[in-house]
């Protein structure tokens, strides 16, 4: 055994493997520095945590091995050294704090702008202003991170981590494992990662998604996607329940509304359908009363193939897609109340080569036309709501305006923003199907979201996805809080 080995176990046996982090994956996300993880150094023999003595950790060390703490690139001569782990994450209140002071300096560059003299000056002051300027500037090294927490915080397990992780393996520097696979599958793939230096959407992601694609090209995809990706093939929704409960609840608004070439199909989406069925009729009631001409199909809608994306198993996706869009051919215009749905079909099928014929509306948007167009009249709606942003409907699809004109349309009603906000809310944690790959880390992080970031004394929470819902609701309801978690048509359906 190699001093190093004998120097490992030492340290491990001392202070656990909690404590002590030894793994070819830790140890390869730890001796990278700089913003993204340009840097790179030598690796350390072990990576301590924050939480132990330094006097107990200088006893088990031999003369040689130095000690650096990683708030600071650490020399490139260092061999052989010890890696301490004191550098914090960056936490919501502190992500709330910093976009607080960049929309303060984005106003005070705008009002410079407005200010300038000369054509120099104008030109040096508007690429400042520019939303992407402020990431070349930053030295931040922490992306932020909905899910590290759960983890105690360890960089393996944040933005940065994960994406040198991607780094490590599609660059054939790093093997498959039990851990990376984890870290890689245990993201939300909420796209938030770097938002906090920048205002740009850096969708970091997408190469999360493909790291997940190259683990099930290599054999590694965890047995809970295929179980999933199975029963879409097989029963057309990932939990694998008969496509003919889809209709379970609602065989009244299907068999008044069956689809026949209308000129606007009604797609729920699977959630929808086996979860929260009542949307079916809210949205229904709305199309309705706006008079359009819509049908929905029912048992025969089948998936869109969200999942097959997230987790990695892309061919599948395309075949899935494919005959979506062979079944929908005639269809002119899809309007759905699901935001990954949305995000599928406005999106990943093109992203994926495929050609999307028809229009994509989500319900928020085919609202906010109703209400232009005089199609709808709203009456009053007391209460003080604020609206979450789901993931893929805001960041990924860019849809910010439509859910809030409706809800700004709507008397009495007060809209509540939360500081973060539109590309910078926080995730509800169930995105990137993680929901199925971890529910604990689901419920963590949608916690965390509920008891950090909404405002206070606010009666609910509005939002346009039903994944979102059901997160949001389930912590609700294990954590006792008085708030109300409703979709956008559920208040529209009941004031028209």
């Amino acid at each position: 055994m190699s001093k190093k080995d004998q120097l490992q176990e030492k340290l491990l046996n001392t202070f656990g493997s909690e404590n002590v982090l030894v793994s070819p994956e830790h140890l390869y996300v730890y001796s990278h520095f700089g913003a993204f993880g340009v840097n790179e150094v030598p690796k350390p023999i072990a990576v301590i945590r924050s939480q132990i003595p330094l006097e107990k950790l200088m006893e088990l060390i031999e003369d040689d091995t130095k000690v650096f703490p990683n708030d600071k690139q650490v020399p490139l001569n260092c061999e052989p050294y010890i890696l301490l782990d004191i550098q914090k994450p960056v936490t919501i209140k502190e992500l709330e704090n910093n976009l607080t002071e960049l929309k303060e300096e984005k106003e005070f560059q705008k009002r410079n702008l407005n200010r300038s003299t000369s054509l120099y000056r104008w030109a040096i002051d508007s690429i400042q202003a520019r939303d992407g300027f402020k990431l070349n500037k930053s030295k931040d090294d922490k992306g932020f991170c909905v899910v590290q927490s759960y983890f105690n915080d360890i960089q393996t397990y944040s933005s940065k981590g994960r994406l040198l992780l991607a780094k490590g393996l599609l660059k054939g520097e790093l093997n498959q494992s039990k851990l990376l696979i984890d870290s890689i599958f245990s993201c939300t793939a909420c796209g938030q990662c770097y938002d906090q230096i920048s205002l740009d959407t850096l969708e970091i992601n997408n190469a999360i998604i493909k790291t997940r694609n190259k683990i099930v090209q290599d054999g590694g995809s965890p047995k809970n996607f295929d179980t999933a990706r199975k029963n879409i093939q097989h029963n057309g929704n990932p939990m694998g329940l008969p496509a003919e409960d889809r209709t379970l609840w609602i065989e009244n608004v299907v068999d008044e509304h069956q689809y026949d070439d209308n000129p606007v199909l009604y797609w729920p989406g699977c959630i929808t359908y086996y979860r929260l069925p009542e949307l079916i009729q809210y949205t229904s009631s709305i199309l309705e009363k706006a008079g359009y001409d819509f049908g929905i199909l029912g048992e025969y809608e089948g998936c869109c193939g969200l999942l097959l994306y997230l987790s990695g198993h892309w061919d599948d996706a395309v075949i899935n897609g494919r005959n979506i869009i062979n079944t929908l051919g005639h269809v002119k215009r899809l309007v759905t109340n699901c935001a990954g749905c949305y995000y599928a079909f406005s999106r990943l099928y093109s992203q994926l080569g495929m050609n999307v014929p028809f229009e994509v509306i989500h319900t928020s948007q085919i609202i906010k036309e109703s209400i232009k167009g005089r199609k709808l009249q709203l009456k009053p709606y007391r209460g003080k709501y604020t609206w979450h942003d789901p993931c893929d409907l805001g960041r990924h699809c860019n849809v910010y305006e439509p859910p809030r004109y409706v809800l700004n349309s709507i008397p009495k009603l007060k809209l509540v923003e939360q500081t973060c906000t539109q590309e910078h809310a926080v995730c509800c944690g169930a995105g990137g199907g993680l929901w199925m790959y971890n529910e604990d880390i689901t419920n963590h992080v949608s916690f965390q979201k509920l008891s950090e970031t909404i405002p206070s004394d606010i009666d609910g929470i509005i939002t346009g996805c039903p994944t979102c819902i059901i997160s949001m609701r389930n912590t609700v309801r294990e954590n006792r809080l008085n708030l109300k978690i409703l979709d956008l048509v559920e208040i529209v359906a009941n004031i028209i």
